[in-house]
């Protein structure tokens, strides 16, 4: 099967901004005389997905009228469906150094030219505005408006060219890029495949989800995010292990591919929903699993909003998306279900989810198989880590 056989990218072609051979010589020698900005590691991820197409179709951090559209729509500015902004700060200081017609070197933390900002436009924001608009809350629990009401006054943005993805020591088996990826499906032969995000390991739930999609499509992409992290993590090395014992035990491996996703959680609930679905598609999914509570945190979301604010949007995206409601373990049925498939009352059902892992971690319990697979809770019981909620 090839390659253009499957799902478009949003927008309708992958956007790569990684330069190679002559173009990227060139760039890396203007670079050397440019001003130059820090980009911290939230940032670098985002330029790790710019670079690679994951964001597609943006080709950088977004311009003014990109952003507030938005923040107030859920759109760019030419009415392109996109969820969250993609912004790089600057302090005042940093901004005294912007001048107009100027580009911009990226830099890492420890000073190492990673691309090039192109055009650059400079304009101050509201934080409290954007923490409103997009997370609905102005409280610091959840970590992406923390970290919004902790940055400089400005945003800049701009194309980017990234002259070299970020050296990563870890996993790099499962590190595939989104052109990648699409040749894997397509050597597979897979045209409808369904994309799987979890933050942490894999309960039984999740389990049944995933068994659920695969009747209905020729593949499944697990796709755990390993970028920056929030305190109290379960580490992405133990989350990634927990989901290798799984496939390797429980799923029949060609129908099932793991690649990490560089991205970070932001926590911003039903935007956060429509965002996945839109980097799973740019990976060549054509399917992506909403639960009932996806990218939910705590009090800030409702356990319905992500599929509300999905549905607005479901005409203007070509993912599908496969709608779940809560699955538990019944007692009676001795298996999974949901309330569509089970009749027994709640008293027969044990109700699974991350938080219920995390207390039998934390009072160092093994969790039992109605919870997760035998190899799943040895894992995290030698982990002596907490499962984050």
């Amino acid at each position: 099967m090839a390659v253009d056989e499957l799902i478009p990218p949003h927008g309708g072609k992958l956007v790569q901004r990684l330069l190679s051979g002559a173009e990227r010589d060139a760039v890396l020698h203007q670079a050397r005389s440019l001003p130059s900005i820090t980009l911290d590691e939230w940032e670098l991820s985002d330029l790790e997905l710019l670079a690679d197409g994951a964001l597609s179709p943006l080709e950088g951090f977004l311009r003014e009228a990109d952003y507030d559209a938005v923040v107030d729509r859920m759109q760019l500015a030419d009415g392109t469906v996109w969820p969250l902004p993609i912004t790089l700060s600057l302090t005042a200081g940093e901004a005294d150094l912007w001048r107009e017609g100027t580009d911009f070197a990226l830099k890492t933390a420890e000073g190492q030219l990673a691309g090039v900002l192109h055009q650059p436009e400079l304009y101050p924001y509201n934080p409290l505005v954007e923490a409103k608009l997009v997370y609905g809350t102005t409280e610091a629990g959840p970590p992406g408006v923390a970290r919004l009401l902790s940055q400089g006054p400005y945003y800049v943005g701009g194309r980017v060219s990234v002259l070299d993805l970020p050296p990563h020591a870890e996993f790099s088996a499962y590190r595939l890029t989104p052109a990648q990826v699409r040749q894997e499906f397509s050597r597979r032969g897979w045209r409808q495949v369904v994309g799987f995000q979890t933050h942490g390991p894999v309960h039984r739930a999740h389990e049944y989800l995933l068994r659920c999609a695969l009747e209905i499509t020729d593949g499944l992409l697990i796709h755990p995010p390993v970028g920056p992290g929030h305190p109290g993590d379960l580490p992405a090395s133990l989350r990634l292990e927990c989901h290798e014992v799984l496939l390797k035990n429980y799923f029949p491996k060609e129908q099932v591919m793991l690649v990490v996703n560089p991205a970070w959680i932001r926590d911003a609930g039903p935007r956060e929903a429509v965002f996945q679905a839109i980097l799973r598609q740019n990976y060549g999914c054509s399917h992506f699993i909403i639960g009932r509570n996806q990218a939910g945190l705590g009090k800030f979301y409702g356990p319905w909003d992500a599929r509300k604010t999905f549905q607005q949007f479901q005409t203007r995206l070509a993912a599908t998306p496969l709608y779940f409601d809560n699955a538990f373990f019944c007692k009676s049925c001795q298996g999974m279900g949901t309330v569509k498939t089970c009749s027994h009352p709640s008293s027969e059902r044990i109700s699974l989810s991350t938080a219920a892992l995390q207390e039998s971690v934390r009072q160092g319990r093994t969790p039992p198989p109605e919870f997760t697979r035998p190899e799943v809770a040895e894992i995290l019981n030698r982990s002596g880590q907490q499962v984050p909620a």
